[in-house]
């Protein structure tokens, strides 16, 4: 299960601690093409998920505090409380309420999260992503949120080499499914996916290739390890039946 982020709109912040952030209405498609079921967020036991709220991202910091996430209609939200007791906690809570206070709000936010259930569906002529179970991680102010344009992000820089090549694998596997997905519904209407897009899901598997090519110092345990990663990644990879797809 890879991580992935998304921005939430804060929208209040009181002399506490307390805030109120809109994490998504449910029923919308969002800017990566994801729509969200009814119970996404609120599935765990008594309708919520607690979850810290760090300092972008940065999952091995002291946390700023915590955040509730819960559903309400047609929205979800995190109920913020930062921890002002801690200096952390203060200097955060300072800035965001400033930041609320003086013009227009530049702070950014988002949320970590993993994909537990999903399927795809074909809406007004588009492919989308109805979110059906996520496990949210935490909540961060950021310098620049992760969903408006970017789409979502594989937070490449935190956990081991093993963790990242998970995340890596996840990744490719959606890549490979969205692509036969597209490929197929474009041949249904008589045309064909890009050439642009056709190299670059070649250029994948060229990198692919390449990597397991290199020849290891049979003397270097990293290269040995580092070869192992590889081969475990080759072999999720090609169970996916992403040769067949790409190919």
């Amino acid at each position: 299960m890879k991580n992935e982020t998304k921005t939430l709109t804060v929208e209040k912040m009181d002399g506490e601690g307390q805030g109120l952030a809109r994490i998504a209405i449910l029923s919308a498609v969002d800017s990566d093409g994801d729509t969200y079921a009814p119970g996404a967020f609120s599935w765990k036991n008594g309708g919520e998920q607690w979850v810290s709220i760090l300092p972008a991202h940065q999952r091995h910091a002291m946390p700023l505090g915590k955040a509730r996430i819960y559903e309400e209609g047609d929205a979800a939200y995190a109920e913020l409380n930062l921890n002002l007791t801690t200096q952390a906690g203060s200097d955060w809570h300072k800035t965001l309420k400033f930041d609320l206070e003086k013009g227009p709000s530049v702070q950014e936010y988002s949320y970590g999260f993993g994909v537990l259930d999903h399927a795809r569906e074909m809406r007004e002529g588009m492919e989308v992503r109805v979110l059906k179970r996520l496990d949210v991680h935490e909540v961060s102010p950021v310098l620049r949120g992760a969903g408006v344009g970017t789409g979502t992000l594989s937070m490449k820089s935190f956990g081991s080499f093993a963790e990242q090549i998970d995340a890596t694998i996840a990744e490719i596997g959606d890549i490979i499914e969205r692509a036969g997905s597209v490929k197929a519904l474009r041949e249904s209407q008589g045309r064909e996916m890009s050439q642009t897009r056709l190299k670059q899901l070649q250029d994948l598997r060229d990198q692919l290739d390449t990597m397991l090519q290199t020849e290891p110092d049979p003397e270097s345990v990293d290269d040995q390890k580092a070869l192992e990663e590889a081969n475990r990644l080759a072999a999720q990879f090609m169970t996916r039946g992403a040769r067949l797809r790409i190919g």
